[in-house]
């Protein structure tokens, strides 16, 4: 080690130590933990790769000084030395600096008692780094991303510069929700350490509500936020490659990535069902037409078979247009299924079909009659039930409208203006 007294006690306001200009154990562990920490972001083992300096402290033993102290020699020296060991032994007792690791064995040191409490509620829990492979994805891409960040002093510039701090690191984490940023600034900027704001962000309620099945049980992540949104996105392709729409499998989306299926292995399953399928679908359309009176395209027949929920969907909607159209007819007026099935979208139930189209079937002609001589664009049934039934705003206003010139025309007196609208002018009590 080849370094000044000055050199030193730099190195050691680094670290977070206190910069006395004599390295011993609690400076070793600092650097030891640091490199640790780059070790992960620069993907290195080697620590004199990593950082030359921090290995040749980690290699010393002892307490050394620096290259320009003479080397004391004479009793009282030595007893310095002496009294230098029992204080760094009595630092070493308190047990800080103290190395804590996450799930991940991502390192972080602790200080002080304060320091640990804090991250030790942030997921820090560990004091040796755990082993296994872990399972999943490697969750280290964004981590590596933010520490390299951090070393480019770009963490701190956002940190400081007020308005444009959001907007910066949008741009450099386009993937992370805008919530999740503004999380991380503010961890960041309370403790001034990218890893444990990282933690910190990653611990908070709101990252199971932006990337629903990212965490496992044990709270450990599947794959970082980028991957995940890279996960999404090469699925939904792989849906939209059978003309299936695939906000209609969100759910099967998130399901697949609570389960660990990879985005390959998510297609490869959609091409071995629809190669199963495709061969059945003539019979399968046969058997829904002739026991649900449905008549289902191919499409529909592949997404029921790829998702229970979205079979339940199609099924419940097909049966209830089978069952507005039934209603429809039985009140004498003629529905095509289109129709049907946008009004069972738009939320009429069997009952309210039966209901608005038997009312119709009672009413629309006299108001159709007044319609016409009043000039106004013809009521259909269907607009009668969407405007009765399902309050639909331009058809209720268009009803409205008629009905109430006719009561303005059979109570309107001498004198009285009708205008095309049904507005009355000149009225005069009598």
């Amino acid at each position: 080690m080849d370094m000044t007294t000055e050199e030193i006690k730099a190195l050691q306001r680094e670290l977070g130590v206190t910069p006395d200009g004599i390295i011993g154990p609690i400076t070793r562990a600092a650097a030891e933990a640091k490199l640790a920490g780059d070790a992960l972001v620069f993907g290195e083992s080697d620590p004199l790769t990593i950082n030359p300096q921090l290995a040749s402290i980690v290699n010393t033993e002892g307490l050394v000084r620096g290259n320009d102290t003479a080397n004391l020699t004479t009793a009282s020296d030595d007893e310095v030395v002496v009294n230098e060991e029992e204080e760094e032994t009595k630092k070493i007792d308190d047990k800080y600096p103290l190395i804590l690791y996450n799930s991940d064995g991502v390192p972080i040191t602790a200080k002080d008692a304060e320091e640990e409490k804090r991250f030790r509620e942030a997921g820090f829990n560990l004091t040796e780094k755990p082993t296994g492979d872990g399972g999943g994805v490697n969750t280290g891409t964004l981590g590596e991303m933010l520490g390299a960040y951090a070393q480019q002093n770009q963490i701190q510039e956002i940190a400081q510069t007020g308005p444009s701090t959001y907007e910066q690191a949008k741009g450099l984490f386009p993937y992370l929700d805008d919530r999740l940023i503004r999380l991380y600034l503010d961890k960041y900027a309370e403790s001034g350490n990218e890893r444990l704001a990282l933690a910190e962000m990653r611990a908070d309620p709101i990252m199971a509500e932006v990337y629903p099945g990212i965490k496992r049980t044990d709270g450990t992540l599947r794959m970082t936020e980028q991957e995940y949104v890279a996960a999404i996105d090469n699925m939904k392709a792989s849906l939209r490659n059978y003309n299936l729409n695939p906000n209609e499998f969100e759910d099967d989306i998130v399901g697949a990535i609570s389960g660990d299926v990879s985005p390959l292995e998510f297609r490869q399953r959609l091409d071995a069902g629809y190669e199963g399928v495709v061969n059945n679908i003539p019979q399968v359309k046969e058997a829904y037409l002739q026991n649900f009176g449905v008549d289902l395209p191919d499409e529909s027949i592949f997404a029921m078979f790829v998702s229970p929920n979205v079979a339940t969907k199609i099924l419940e909607g097909n049966i209830r247009a089978s069952q507005v159209i039934g209603e429809a007819e039985s009140a004498g007026f003629g529905v095509n299924k289109l129709v049907a099935q946008s009004l069972v979208q738009q939320g009429l139930t069997q009952e309210g079909a039966r209901k608005g189209f038997g009312q119709a079937q009672l009413s629309l002609r006299g108001i159709q009659g007044a319609a016409a001589r009043q000039g106004r664009q013809d009521i259909t049934a269907t607009e009668y039930v969407e405007a009765t039934q399902l309050g639909a705003a331009q058809e209720l206003q268009r009803l409205q409208n008629v009905l109430q010139q006719v009561e303005t025309e059979s109570s309107a007196i001498l004198g009285a203006v009708r205008t095309q609208q049904g507005a009355v002018t000149g009225l005069e009590e009598a």
